[in-house]
C-alpha cells in the first residue's frame, strides 16, 4: 500500500483537474482542499471550538489567525467575517505556507486572507524555527523540536518573528479575534499582546490552543500565564472540555472580565 500511494496522490490531483477536491467541515462550510492533504483537513475538526466562533464573529471582522497551517481556521474566519473582512494569517513554516497559499487560492481567498511569513512570539527580530514536514507540520515550532514528536524530524530554519503589538502598529489594525495555536509559545504571543488587549478589551474575542507540557520548553509557566491574564483581565473558559482549563491540553477562549 505503501508504494502505491504516491501514484494515488496524484490521481488524486489530476481527478480534480486541479480545482481540489470539496470538503465540508463539521457538516457547515464547503471548502476545496488539495486532496493529499485531506487528512490534515478532515470533516470533523474541533467543532465546539468552531462553533463558538462561528456564533461570534460579524461580517466585516478584523482575525489573526496566529499558526495558521494548512488553513482550516484562516478558511472559516474568511468565510464567517466575509468580503468586508481581513484575515492575518501567520504561518512560518516555508512548506505549511506553501500549502495554506493553494487552499486560499483554490477557494479564491486571496483577497480576503493575507499570509504573513512570521512567528508571534513576545519579541520582534529573528529565531530558530523546527519546521516538519507532512502530517507532522502541525508540530513545528519556535526554538527547540517539539519535545512530544521526536520522530517529526524537524529542520531549523531562520524566520522572522513579530510580535501581535508590533504587528498592530506597524499595519495600522487593531483585530476583533485572535486565535492562536503556536505548540508551546502561547504564553509569549500574549505577552507580546497585552497593549492590544488593553485597548480593546471586551471588543476583542482570543481563542487559545493551550499546551502545558511545552511550556517548560517555551521558558514559560502556568504562573506567567495566570499573572498575565490577571494583568489583562481576561478568564479562561473551556471550548474542549477540560476541567482545569490552565493545566490541560485544549482549546479555551480568553473572555474579558469588566
Amino acid at each position: 500500500m505503501t508504494t502505491l500511494r504516491p501514484a494515488y496522490e496524484k490521481w488524486l490531483v489530476w481527478s480534480s483537474f486541479g480545482r481540489g477536491m470539496l470538503q465540508t467541515l463539521n457538516g457547515q462550510e464547503r471548502f476545496r482542499i488539495d486532496p493529499r492533504r485531506r487528512m490534515l483537513f478532515p470533516e470533523v475538526y474541533d467543532p465546539a471550538v468552531l462553533s463558538y466562533l462561528r456564533e461570534r464573529i460579524r461580517l466585516g471582522s478584523v482575525c489573526f489567525n496566529v499558526g495558521a497551517h494548512f488553513g482550516v481556521y484562516a478558511l472559516c474566519l474568511s468565510e464567517w467575517a466575509g468580503p468586508a473582512g481581513r484575515v492575518y494569517a501567520f504561518e512560518p513554516n516555508p512548506d505549511s505556507r506553501c500549502v495554506l497559499q493553494e487552499h486560499l487560492r483554490l477557494n479564491g481567498r486571496q483577497g480576503r486572507v493575507e499570509v504573513v511569513a512570521a512567528a508571534v512570539s513576545d519579541r520582534p527580530g529573528v529565531a530558530t524555527f523546527f519546521a516538519a514536514a507532512d502530517h507532522f507540520s502541525g508540530v513545528s515550532r519556535l526554538g527547540t523540536p517539539n519535545p512530544e514528536f521526536p520522530e517529526a524530524r524537524a529542520s531549523a530554519v531562520e524566520v522572522s518573528v513579530t510580535t501581535i503589538d508590533a504587528f498592530c502598529a506597524e499595519m495600522n489594525v487593531l483585530p476583533d479575534w485572535l486565535v492562536i495555536d503556536i505548540e508551546g509559545y502561547e504564553v509569549a504571543a500574549l505577552r507580546g499582546a497585552l497593549e492590544t488587549v488593553g485597548r480593546r478589551r471586551s471588543q476583542l474575542g482570543i481563542v487559545v490552543e493551550i499546551h502545558p507540557s511545552l511550556w517548560t520548553a517555551a521558558g514559560a509557566s502556568r504562573g506567567e500565564l495566570e499573572e498575565l491574564l490577571h494583568r489583562a483581565r481576561l478568564h479562561a473558559v473551556p471550548l474542549t472540555g477540560q476541567t482545569d482549563p490552565l493545566g490541560e491540553y485544549g482549546i479555551v477562549a480568553l473572555e474579558y472580565s469588566e
